[in-house]
């Protein structure tokens, strides 16, 4: 599936995972990559929807029309569909309890 990155920090925290360490720990900074390689290796949304680690699932109420990944315990990845089934745009990485 093609990763779209809604802003240049979440692309770089993917591409450098240092940074993604530095910016959320070690343990949800290394989960956030390999998130983001999992979603990269399927084909579309339906594929995703089966992989039973993301733990893929529809927000409801302020956040309707966005996806949850769980990354850690308390801490998940927020995602939309991009322009079709085949792609993903990445919105934020959300302690769920801050929200």
């Amino acid at each position: 599936m093609e990763v779209i990155f809604r802003t240049n920090e979440l692309r770089r925290c993917y591409e450098n995972s240092a940074r993604a360490v530095r910016q959320w720990g070690p343990v949800v900074g290394r989960r956030y990559v390999h998130r983001i390689d999992q979603l990269s290796e399927v084909s579309n949304f339906q594929e995703a929807y089966k992989v039973q680690s993301l733990r893929l699932h529809p927000l409801v109420s302020s956040q309707r029309g966005e996806l949850s990944i769980t990354l850690t315990g308390r801490w998940r990845l927020i995602v939309t569909k991009g322009g079709s089934e085949e792609s993903v745009i990445i919105e934020e990485v959300s302690d769920h309890y801050d929200d």
